[in-house]
């Protein structure tokens, strides 16, 4: 009998059946551990998680009104929109970093589909494009967080992924603990874009935008190219730090 199990559990609409039981058990969300069925979090979690009720347009910051910041008034970016699925606050901010740090793809899809959900009514461009990362980089977390994002919104939204649309030409001192005018700085330069641009739109997808020099970086390359429309999507905007 044991044998017998054993075979008919070899047989593909066994497995899948198997699979469906699995999935009926549930697992536990990635948040408050309760138990979520095949989510990663919960539906009470997911409905608590920080989102903006207003955010600027074109840079997808969080604000108290519906309007442009001042920072996107002073100095417009190269891309003409931007929009996130959530603020990158608690808990929104562990999930990422589990993703990023902990290679936890399970969570980057879910990340994944909360964006492309958010990005559902956006008009669709011709492409999705990524930043490349350092050689360096990528060979230590062996991913691109971006990259796992946009494969996934590509999908759900039917727009194709160019994952080699933007390359990076030269390495670059990490981000994190530099100010804006650094970011800029160190940034410049950094990426590069080979195709044909002309009359294209492209949608650039990351993980978090912090002060935007990545986007603005990544978007000049592809204006340069000459893509006729550039926008951003994000799976988390950092608010504004208090003073």
């Amino acid at each position: 009998m044991f044998f017998d199990t054993l075979s008919i559990f070899g047989q593909p609409r066994s497995l899948q059946l198997l699979r469906k039981a699995a999935a009926s058990l549930g697992q536990d969300c990635a948040l408050c551990a309760a138990r979520c069925g095949e989510g990663i979090v919960c539906r009470p979690c997911a409905d608590a998680l920080p989102r903006a009720a207003f955010a600027c347009p074109r840079c997808a910051l969080p604000m108290a009104i519906p309007e442009t910041c001042g920072r996107c008034q002073r100095r417009p970016p190269p891309f003409e929109s931007a929009l996130a699925a959530f603020d990158y606050r608690f808990p929104i901010d562990r999930l990422v970093q589990r993703f990023k740090f902990g290679g936890d793809l399970a969570v980057g899809r879910w990340l994944a589909l909360e964006l492309a959900r958010r990005a559902q009514a956006s008009p669709r461009p011709h492409f999705l494009a990524v930043p490349s990362l350092t050689r360096a980089r990528l060979r230590g977390r062996g991913f691109n967080q971006a990259l796992e994002i946009a494969r996934v919104v590509g999908a759900e939204l039917g727009v194709r992924v160019d994952a080699r649309a933007v390359a990076r030409v030269r390495d670059t001192m990490p981000q994190p603990g530099l100010g804006i005018r650094a970011r800029r700085e160190n940034l410049r330069g950094a990426f590069r874009c080979d195709r044909d641009l002309a009359g294209l739109s492209v949608a650039i997808v990351d993980d978090v935008m912090t002060t935007g020099a990545t986007a603005e970086a990544v978007a000049c390359a592809l204006r340069q190219a000459g893509a006729e429309s550039v926008v951003l999507w994000v799976a988390a905007r950092t608010p504004r730090p208090r003073r």
